[in-house]
């Protein structure tokens, strides 16, 4: 009787869930239909609106009226951003018409802005999104949808502001960015530090003034956020030598702000910065043996015997980190001969990482050659 029951019960969930799996099925699909619907008509004004353009005309105002009332529900701003996507990739030709439709319509955009700022947090992100995917590259000082992008920071979702952080770095002007940066680190409402750096990196208006801006308030950031803007700049260019020197010598700095800085040199070349990287490539403490780790990967594009014979007595220190990145900057200064010294010299330590450095050197060979 048991196991009967257990049968039945077994039969009933299998089909609950088909039911569950039907009606969801047919939700879906009654929604796509809607979507489409929808998606025509948008594409029939919007088309009416591109023949005005096309003929030296402009978008009329009751197209905008029309807009500002439709896209304010999400499933019409999805429908109409689908349409969007749609012609651009479509409509080749007439890209330019495209590119001012959205010109004239920014009022629209700005009253959506305002509209989404006051929407649940999933919506407000969506329409973040829909910004970064869709809005020109404008870049101007005064803009109110960038003015509302920036009071976005303060949104508790993660992705709304991560939206609205990317939304800015692609059609913000470089306060405006630097000003997001601003809230979120004042809030306390940082992201994390690799996508800070990589949003940065992708902002595509005037970089060497965003980048002014933020060393101007890098010493008010927190240290995520400053170590942020940091690997924004060694990204970014080696016009900053001079400043961050005396941030990769100041020992009372962070341990990972200096190790950004030390990074820095190792890819840009600066000459008074080489002293303290030799410095830190022979100290031997095990407790600072990053700095001596990365110090001996920033050498390998430095030039003098000095480097060559730090390099070789790093071959030899007894964390496997350095004499791995002393190995590699070795033989990207094509000085293998001073891989084969050390291991002559009957280090064990030595022994093992040239023994590795062929291995792995011999593994990377029969990758290539199939």
């Amino acid at each position: 009787m048991g196991s009967e029951a257990l049968l039945y019960g077994y039969t009933a969930v299998c089909v609950s869930m088909l039911i569950f799996n039907l009606l969801y099925y047919f939700s879906l699909n009654r929604r796509d239909r809607r979507m489409g619907r929808v998606s025509k008509r948008l594409q029939t004004q919007v088309d009416r609106q591109l023949a005005r353009l096309r003929w030296g005309g402009a978008v009329e105002r009751r197209h905008l009226l029309y807009l500002e009332r439709k896209l304010s529900r999400v499933a019409n701003l999805t429908a109409f951003e689908r349409m969007m996507t749609q012609r651009r990739e479509a409509d080749g030709e007439a890209a330019s018409e495209l590119l001012e439709y959205e010109r004239q319509i920014q009022p629209v955009i700005l009253h959506l802005a305002v509209v989404y700022r006051r929407k649940e947090d999933i919506q407000a992100a969506y329409f973040a999104w829909f910004l970064a995917r869709h809005q020109t590259n404008r870049h101007m000082e005064l803009d109110g949808v960038q003015d509302i992008l920036v009071d976005y920071m303060n949104q508790d979702s993660l992705y709304c502001r991560v939206n609205a952080f990317q939304a800015l770095c692609r059609m913000g002007s470089p306060r405006r960015v630097a000003d997001a940066v601003t809230v979120l680190d004042r809030n306390g409402k940082f992201f994390h530090s690799k996508l800070l750096t990589d949003s940065l990196l992708s902002f595509t208006g005037g970089k060497r003034a965003l980048a002014a801006l933020l060393l101007e308030r890098f010493d008010s950031f927190s240290t995520q956020t400053r170590l942020s803007i940091l690997n924004y700049i060694r990204f970014h260019s080696g016009d900053y030598r001079g400043w961050v020197l005396p941030l990769m010598n100041d020992p009372e700095e962070d341990k990972e702000l200096r190790l950004s800085a030390i990074r820095y040199f190792g890819r840009y070349v600066y000459p008074p910065a080489k002293p303290a990287l030799l410095a830190f490539a022979a100290d031997r403490d095990p407790l600072r043996w990053e700095y001596a780790a990365v110090s001996v990967s920033a050498l390998a594009i430095y030039d003098g015997t000095d480097v060559t014979e730090a390099l070789t007595g790093a071959v030899c220190s007894s964390n496997w980190y350095v004499r791995s990145n002393a190995a590699v900057s070795l033989t990207a200064r094509g000085l293998d001969g001073g891989l084969s010294a050390a291991a002559e010299g009957g280090d064990q330590y030595a022994r093992e990482m040239m023994r590795y450095q062929l291995q792995l050197r011999q593994a990377r060979k029969e990758g290539a050659a199939v």
